[in-house]
């Protein structure tokens, strides 16, 4: 073996164990390969919306033109049903509730750490000291927050993941990572609130994450835990595949 490649061998050792044991070099590597990941995942999104494009485009335009007549109905009825509730809290001198300000579809580009599925990196630019909701399809996929300049989102199963939750009997709790994007934990009920298993889950609307009522799951499973109960959430979002998400904030 030539001198050369044993002192190669070397130096690929002790990188790798500096990239183990050491967090400001994973962090470097972690900076180097995000812009080739984000680009790689750019690309892709731009080849397959030109194939898509290409190979069903007059669908596609029926499709829409469809889609813009029923958008245009429901503009309509929307624009009379605000003017109603404008003239109804103003008549009753009620103030507005808080509505959602933000809401768009970002693409996840990483996950965080290999083996780690709760975790990954977004297309996004996040406010720092804010917590935006982040939804699959029509249920709730977890929270996203601004960490080193990037964009962070914490899914289901993360353990630092919360939001406000309440059961379709008005029980209120806290959803928590459970470890495993298939489940979150329904902490801090009170032990007079009747949870049984079957019963659906939904976001409360008080945690300045999530308006109220966006799907979350249904409880499997009920326990006492020092004076409260908890119960063990089935989420609805399936998280093994994300590749987009819906950002929101309130």
């Amino acid at each position: 073996m030539s001198k050369r490649l044993v002192a190669f061998l070397a130096l690929l050792v002790l990188f790798a164990a500096l990239y183990r044991l050491n967090e400001s070099v994973r962090d470097f590597v972690g900076d180097l390969t995000f812009s080739i990941k984000k680009e790689v995942v750019t690309r892709i999104d731009e080849i397959r919306e030109s194939v898509s494009t290409f190979f069903h485009q007059s669908s596609t335009i029926a499709a829409l033109r469809a889609q813009n007549r029923a958008l245009q109905k429901y503009k309509i009825l929307y624009d009379d049903t605000q003017m109603r509730l404008d003239t109804l809290q103003r008549e009753c001198n009620v103030s507005k509730p808080s509505y959602v300000s933000l809401m768009r579809l970002i693409p996840a580009i990483s996950y965080v750490r290999f083996g780690d599925y709760t975790s990954m990196w977004l297309d996004a630019s996040l406010q720092q000291n804010h917590i935006y909701g982040l939804i699959k399809d029509d249920s709730v996929a977890g929270i996203a927050v601004a960490k080193t300049g990037r964009a962070l989102a914490l899914l289901n199963g993360n353990r630092k993941c919360s939001y406000g939750v309440m059961t379709q009997d008005g029980a209120q709790g806290v959803a928590m990572g459970s470890g495993d994007n298939r489940f979150v934990i329904m902490k801090y009920i009170p032990t007079y609130e009747k949870v049984h298993k079957g019963d659906k889950v939904f976001t409360s609307g008080l945690d300045a994450i999530f308006p109220y009522g966006i799907k979350v799951g249904e409880v499997v499973d009920v326990w006492q835990e020092g004076s409260y109960k908890v119960a063990k959430v089935k989420t609805y979002a399936d998280l093994r595949h994300p590749v987009f998400f819906w950002l929101m904030k309130l």
